[in-house]
């Protein structure tokens, strides 16, 4: 097993930049303007096989976009970790996109300033969220006490794959990401 290795904020603000291109194509932006940009701003090798695939494709499967689409997640928990979300919303309904949007540089402008501002938390900060979600997502399905509102299954999962990549967990890449619970 490989020992975790933390990203940096350069490595996570790309990782984000090409995820919030993955996830608007998902939603019916053009693929091929998304891949000349991406290639413009030399971003087109910071996609995962994976993203590599549904880009090139020009029809993938309903299973593979619903994928995609729920990746946003993924993209608060990697936003909020190079501080450009001030905080995690809550884990009982979907992200509200606008903030999401509000926090990434605008599509087809340059995304130097964006990766040049991205400030990585502190390790420790990143690991006790992380840890936190974990906890969370092991207690998911249990009935909660004093009405609180149940986390969503799929939004714990997409926020911890995020920051389990953040953090490095077993030095896995993104595509490989095993949230374990």
């Amino acid at each position: 097993m490989r020992e975790d290795t933390a990203r940096t904020s350069i490595e996570i603000a790309r990782r984000v930049l090409a995820l919030h291109c993955v996830i608007v194509a998902a939603h019916g932006v053009s693929k091929e303007v998304i891949t000349e940009w991406l290639q413009e701003e030399r971003l087109w090798d910071a996609l995962t096989p994976r993203e590599l695939r549904f880009m090139s494709k020009q029809e993938n499967p309903r299973k593979d976009f619903v994928r995609m689409t729920w990746f946003v997640e993924s993209q608060v928990a990697l936003l909020w970790a190079i501080e450009k979300l001030g905080h995690l919303p809550s884990l009982t309904t979907k992200c509200d996109t606008g903030p999401v949007v509000g926090a990434m540089p605008l599509m087809f402008n340059s995304t130097l300033p964006f990766i040049e501002s991205a400030s990585l938390r502190s390790l420790s900060v990143l690991h006790q969220e992380e840890e936190q979600l974990y906890d969370i997502r092991c207690h998911v399905n249990r009935p909660l006490r004093g009405g609180k509102a149940a986390p969503d299954k799929e939004v714990a999962f997409f926020r911890h794959y995020g920051l389990l990549w953040v953090v490095g967990y077993c030095g896995q890449s993104w595509d490989d990401i095993t949230p374990d619970i």
